[in-house]
């Protein structure tokens, strides 16, 4: 349906007095909605998805909206840098994947809509005010808060391979392109899951990929009987890096986000994440809302609906463990 069109059953229907003025204003100005993605995002098919996301709602690119974007790769330690460009490109919303990005954008502009694929604690990163209730231009999803996610991946990790009593965890999400705020919740609920089962647990934070060695060797020296490996450096170039150490030393080892389908590079022996997929569909759906004339500010920063355990049988050989009927029955996919 053309956006004049749309217009005239907003009318016809009742619609909101801001939903008509920010519609009006648009078709006025005979120009769609530009909609900023501060980082590339092509690899992760995060584009593609938004594109078909938007048109299931009846958007078209182009017609109605158009994709503004910087050659900036997705990382956390230049979001800074990917805020400003994409300011430069006048956007009408900001779509961004992570706490680090919504923060850095948010420095530049209080007032331009900002929705957020994934984040983990908004609320102390200064995001908003409440999950229920943001307060200000950021809403999104958070998969931390509430939670208990870093819980849960102890708990897997020792019904995996019982016994376990010191893990090593390789913490991507750090300052400073991570607000400390953020990582203090993140730091006591997995030292409190830890403490809970009877284990220990070392954090290393690897902020850039640059650490990456230096973090590994730090791990080693401590020997732990397993490893979370946080998400973040799914996306790094040194991720097989970090799946070759785990396999060599025998090493069990969880994270806490999916590499996409396509993805050939060595997985962990075990998953526990949301899906990529709803996260970007609540997304989505957010944006066709803020579209329409609803302000970030009211509309509830969401959690995942669910989370999946994947088991991956090709690692577990790899390492040498045999994994127990009880997490194979629970895998919501098992990788031969």
């Amino acid at each position: 349906m053309h956006r004049r069109d749309t217009l005239v059953t907003l009318l016809a229907l009742g619609a909101t007095a801001g939903s008509i003025e920010l519609l009006s204003q648009t078709v006025a100005g005979d120009r769609p909605f530009r909609i900023g993605l501060p980082t590339r995002f092509s690899t992760a098919g995060i584009r593609e998805g938004f594109i078909a996301g938007m048109q299931k709602l009846g958007w078209r690119e182009r017609r109605d909206f158009i994709l503004v974007e910087t050659a900036v790769p997705y990382d956390p330690a230049r979001a800074d840098e990917a805020a400003n460009r994409i300011m430069d490109q006048k956007p009408d919303l900001l779509f961004v994947f992570s706490t680090a990005h919504a923060v850095a954008v948010r420095r530049l502009t209080t007032t331009l809509p900002v929705v957020m694929v994934v984040s983990g604690y908004p609320v102390e990163s200064g995001l908003a005010n409440s999950l229920a209730r943001p307060g200000k231009n950021v809403t999104g999803n958070s998969i931390y808060a509430g939670t208990g996610i870093w819980g849960k991946l102890l708990e897997l990790l020792r019904d995996a391979k019982p016994g376990i009593r010191s893990v090593g965890v390789l913490w991507s999400y750090a300052p400073p392109a991570f607000p400390a705020e953020e990582i203090e919740p993140l730091y006591r609920e997995i030292r409190q899951g830890a403490a809970a089962l009877g284990q220990t647990v070392k954090i290393v934070e690897v902020p850039t990929p640059d650490r990456l060695l230096a973090a590994l060797n730090t791990i080693a020296s401590d020997r732990p009987d397993a490893l979370i490996v946080t998400g973040g450096m799914v996306r790094w170039e040194g991720w097989s890096t970090v799946m070759q150490f785990a396999t060599d030393r025998n090493l069990p080892t969880i994270s806490d986000w999916e590499q996409v389908p396509d993805d050939k590079r060595p997985r962990p022996l075990l998953t526990y994440a949301p899906r990529g997929g709803d996260l970007l569909d609540q997304a989505i759906a957010y944006v066709d809302r803020i579209l329409k004339g609803a302000k970030p500010a009211d509309l509830p920063i969401q959690q995942p609906s669910r989370f999946d355990l994947v088991v991956n049988l090709k690692t577990a050989k790899a390492i040498g463990l045999k994994m127990p009927e009880s997490i194979l029955l629970r895998a919501h996919r098992v990788i031969e």
